[in-house]
């Protein structure tokens, strides 16, 4: 039997890429004969189809089938309801169809707004990831793009004239691309940092005193949820994101991602007691001492998520200390119990 005989009764297999640790390989040896160039026929290796099979359960069989279903039934409920609908002719009918107008013109422009919020946070991204190009390789080029694209994400906030207006007057003068994106983080980025400091500063010492004068566990919790929400959206916002609720809900999953990476959820009663000093803790209650947990907290929250909306890392400008906004909230706490 020659090689030629064998291949065309051997069953064609398409190409497949798998692990060679995969238990549901198989290796099965073939006869040996001669090929023309004196080697012999390697084993051939396949990966069973009958185990593979084996992955699909009865419950997601089940799952998959009621979800038809219940999109069948649905859908044939909204047909009948907008056969009903045309099929009458009184001011019901008129404004039953009025309101669905209403509610699918609502509902596109939601979709909208979400698609633009995204698209927002996606150009962000882009000016950010070129910045750091040219901060690994020195591009200049590069840094040109991106701080083309930082004036023009910045073009209509009117607070940001005059340092629009620098910028552009000096940029033509500095030819390193790292220089150039330091000139363009000092007159633009600048002032939305003290902004956005003073943002954070603001929702920690409000949600340290509302979760301190609380009377209900669970207004905290709401309260501080809350809080935290809206500061991201307003961090994101001040960046140039204005993300909707998917935007919102990816930047928030980004954040506690940093958070659980850099270890900055790991702050203790223990660890403010030793930055503020056994003195204050010992004249404050153990109400007060919770609202400063929240606040500080919130705070961290906060410094996570103006690192990620940012359009340009920290270069030349130094990143917000949580040590800063931790002594703001013991100012405040304080006051609070001296009073």
């Amino acid at each position: 039997m020659t090689s030629g005989d064998h291949d065309s009764n051997e069953p064609q297999r398409r190409p497949a890429v798998f692990a060679t640790d995969d238990p549901n390989l198989r290796i099965t040896s073939l006869p040996d004969f001669e090929i023309e160039d004196g080697e012999s026929q390697a084993p051939t290796i396949y990966r069973s189809q009958k185990q593979v099979r084996r992955r699909y359960s009865w419950g997601s069989l089940l799952f998959t089938a009621l979800g038809g279903l219940l999109s069948l039934a649905a859908g044939l409920w909204l047909n009948q309801f907008v056969q009903v609908l045309f099929g009458r002719d009184d001011w019901i009918g008129w404004t039953a169809l009025a309101l669905l107008c209403v509610a699918a013109f609502a509902a596109a422009m939601i979709c909208a707004n979400e698609i633009s919020g995204l698209m927002r946070m996606k150009r962000t991204h882009r000016i950010r990831e070129s910045a750091n190009r040219v901060l690994r390789h020195e591009d200049h080029r590069t840094a040109v793009s991106a701080l083309a694209a930082l004036l023009s994400l910045y073009e209509k906030r009117k607070s940001l004239h005059w340092a629009r207006a620098r910028l552009r007057e000096h940029e033509g003068d500095i030819r390193d691309g790292k220089e150039l994106l330091i000139l363009g983080e000092r007159e633009l980025l600048g002032p939305l940092d003290r902004e956005a400091r003073t943002i954070i500063a603001d929702s920690a010492k409000r949600v340290s005193l509302v979760t301190a004068i609380s009377p209900a566990t669970i207004i905290d919790v709401g309260f501080v949820g809350f809080e935290n929400l809206r500061l991201l959206r307003r961090l994101a916002t001040l960046y140039g994101g204005r993300p909707g609720t998917i935007g919102l809900i990816r930047i928030a999953r980004m954040v506690f991602t940093h958070l659980a990476v850099t270890g900055g959820m790991a702050l203790s009663s223990d660890l403010i007691q030793q930055m503020i000093g056994h003195k204050l803790t010992a004249k404050i209650s153990a109400r007060l001492g919770e609202g400063l947990v929240n606040g500080a907290l919130t705070a961290r929250i906060g410094i996570a998520a103006l690192d990620i909306c940012r359009p340009l890392p920290f270069i030349e400008a130094q990143p917000p200390r949580f040590r800063d906004f931790l002594t703001e909230i013991v100012k405040t706490k304080s006051g609070d119990a001296d009073g």
